[in-house]
C-alpha cells in the first residue's frame, strides 16, 4: 500500500506530466491483437487489456507482458464453444448455444450476420457483461457521433483520453459512408489547419504501429470516419492507477479550446 505522503506526491508528479504533454498524445499500455474471430471483439480486447494492466488482472487469464499475446487471451476473445456455432458457417442447428464467457459471446458476434461482425447496439454488453462475468463492474454505453444535443465533440474524446480512459470506435474505413470495422481508440492530436486526429489499432496485427486518422463523422468521402463511440469505464479504479486517472483529469482544467470535428 502507497503511504498518503508519497500518494500524493505521485500525483503531483502526474499532474505536472499530464499537464505538460502536448499533442500528439497516446495512452501507454494499449496491447493490440490480430484480428481473432471478429474486429468488435479484438477492438474490445485491446480496451480491456489496457484495464488488466492497470490493475483488474482478472478480466484475462494472463498477466503482465503475456496479455500482449493473442494466443494468451483468445478464447477471452471469442470462446471455443461461441467459434464452433457461428463461425466461419452461419448458426450450425445440431449445436446448442454456448454459454457467456467471451467478449464476442456479449457483443453477439457473427449471429444472424456474416461472419466477424459484431451489432454496435450490444457493444456496451461486450464490455459491461464480459467484465461482470469476470468478477468487475463496468459502466459502458454507445453514443452516435455528430448528432445534435447528443454529439460526441472533440473535447470529449480528450477529456476521456487525459483521464486514463480508452474508447471504442464504430468507422467506415473505405468513406462510403458504410460503417465496416471497430477500432480501440487512444490517443489525439490537433493539427492545427490540417484538422483533428485520432491514434487507432486498425485490429490487424499483434505488432502493429499506431493509425492516426481523422477525427470526423461518418460521411462520404471521409474515409475512417466515426459513427458510433462506446464508453467502457471500471467503477473503481485499483491502487495506484486512482491517482494517475485523477491527476490526469486534473490536467484538463488546464487546457484548450473547443472545437468541432469536421
Amino acid at each position: 500500500m502507497v503511504g498518503l505522503r508519497s500518494s500524493a506526491a505521485i500525483a503531483l508528479l502526474v499532474v505536472f506530466v499530464c499537464m505538460a504533454h502536448g499533442t500528439p498524445y497516446t495512452l501507454s499500455n494499449m496491447p493490440a491483437y490480430n484480428w481473432y474471430h471478429g474486429c468488435g471483439p479484438t477492438a474490445a480486447a485491446s480496451v480491456i487489456g489496457y484495464w488488466d494492466l492497470l490493475g483488474y488482472t482478472n478480466l484475462f487469464d494472463a498477466s503482465g507482458a503475456d496479455v500482449y499475446q493473442t494466443s494468451n487471451v483468445q478464447d477471452q476473445i471469442s470462446s471455443p464453444a461461441h467459434n464452433a456455432k457461428y463461425d466461419p458457417h452461419p448458426d450450425d442447428p445440431d449445436l446448442p448455444v454456448p454459454p457467456n464467457t467471451s467478449i464476442a459471446c456479449w457483443f453477439r458476434t457473427s449471429v444472424g450476420q456474416p461472419y466477424g461482425w459484431s451489432y454496435l447496439s450490444y457493444s456496451d454488453d461486450a464490455f459491461s457483461g464480459y467484465a461482470q462475468y469476470r468478477g468487475y463492474t463496468f459502466n459502458s454505453w454507445y453514443q452516435g457521433f455528430g448528432t445534435g444535443a447528443g454529439e460526441f465533440y472533440w473535447d470529449d474524446f480528450m477529456d476521456e483520453i487525459d483521464a486514463g480512459r480508452p474508447l471504442m470506435f464504430l468507422v467506415d474505413t473505405d468513406g462510403n459512408n458504410v460503417t465496416d470495422h471497430f477500432v480501440p481508440a487512444f490517443g489525439y492530436d490537433d493539427r492545427g489547419a490540417e484538422g483533428l486526429y485520432y491514434a487507432c489499432y486498425d485490429t490487424w496485427s499483434e505488432a502493429e504501429a499506431v493509425r492516426w486518422y481523422r477525427f470526423r463523422k461518418l460521411q462520404s468521402g471521409n474515409t475512417w470516419g466515426i459513427s458510433a463511440v462506446t464508453y467502457a469505464q471500471p467503477e473503481a479504479i485499483p491502487e495506484p492507477a486512482t491517482f494517475v486517472l485523477f491527476a490526469c483529469g486534473l490536467a484538463v482544467l488546464v487546457r484548450r479550446r473547443r472545437r468541432k470535428a469536421d
